[in-house]
């Protein structure tokens, strides 16, 4: 491994948080031209998460389907206990009007991912499986959401931010889509192959690789994320932020993963990975019943984290 590796990495990640950015701009800039409800364009805004989705796809591209197994795994784990964990040690969070139903609906989200990796691959056929249950989940979602007073809040702040962005001229729209688009791919392709360069110094194993390393360079800008709208008083959009994103890799990313090319499923990521982001899971479904994240359990989440990925790379130590 080189300096210049480890600078592509650092470079890919910069420029995927970028460019998932203004790809998500241009992309409703477009629909809205196309008059998508501000409704339907809020959810678009909050529900792609592009930086941690383009690794994993190009990861499976270019025959890395563990390491992409693992970053999606990784992604969730990361998410709930480092993300979730930073806001509230920085910021306890009260959250009373979250709906907890949608905390169980992510543990049968789980539970699909892991019945259908049990056999050691998720096929395309799993990956159309896990693409149907996204759509009938984002149907749901839609529905629900216009009811929920939480996430009305959550919309509300979407749809302003919608407001903001098409206000542009509609030539800008197509302009920063392409340039999203290009950016996301080279950044995905930046940290991909300073990944595998880490892969081969350093013995560890791919998946392992992929939930901690590629797992946390993809999702670094989600701890900001939930952060702000801690400080700001917004915990529901805390805890909908996590959990959203959740959704989105364990049902839409391993869909499109496995359709361009099945995902490799190890023995220790079934053993020692899966019930992590079980774990993970079932603290996330405490929290919200309990309606609350104090100080001390952030800093309990963090440590979790840490003691997660010691474990996952001793565990993935080539011999």
């Amino acid at each position: 491994m080189t300096v210049i590796d480890i600078a592509a990495l650092v470079a890919g990640v910069i420029l995927l948080i970028f460019a998932a950015k203004y790809l998500v701009e241009g992309l409703i800039g477009i629909a809205a031209r196309l008059t998508v409800q501000p409704f339907i364009l809020a959810m678009l805004l909050i529900s792609i998460d592009l930086e941690e989705f383009a690794p994993a796809v190009i990861g499976s591209y270019q025959h890395l389907t563990a390491l992409s197994y693992g970053s999606i795994l990784g992604t969730v784990i990361f998410l709930i206990l480092l993300a979730l964990g930073s806001a509230a040690f920085l910021f306890p969070i009260k959250h009373p009007d979250f709906p907890i139903k949608y905390i169980w609906l992510l543990g049968g989200a789980l539970l699909l991912v892991a019945v259908l990796s049990l056999d050691g691959t998720v096929s395309r056929t799993d990956g159309l499986i896990t693409l149907a249950a996204y759509i009938a989940f984002l149907i749901y979602l839609i529905r629900d959401m216009r009811r929920t007073r939480g996430a009305r809040k959550e919309i509300q702040e979407a749809e302003e931010e919608v407001e903001k962005i098409v206000k542009k001229p509609t030539w800008y729209f197509p302009l920063i889509f392409v340039g999203g688009l290009a950016g996301l791919v080279i950044g995905a392709l930046l940290v991909i192959e300073g990944t595998k360069a880490v892969l081969h110094w350093s013995g560890i194993e791919e998946t392992v690789l992929g939930l901690t390393l590629l797992a946390i360079a993809a999702n670094s800008v989600e701890v900001v994320e939930a952060i702000i709208p801690a400080r700001q008083g917004h915990p529901e959009v805390v805890i909908g932020n996590v959990t959203g994103s959740s959704y989105f890799q364990l049902l839409f990313t391993v869909g499109i993963c496995a359709l361009i090319r099945p995902l490799q499923v190890d023995k220790m990521a079934l053993a020692y990975f899966v019930p992590a982001v079980a774990v993970s899971w079932l603290i996330l479904l405490i929290i919200v019943w309990r309606r609350r994240t104090p100080r001390w359990v952030g800093l309990g989440l963090m440590s979790l984290y840490v003691a997660f990925v010691f474990g996952a790379v001793l565990l993935g130590l080539r011999t």
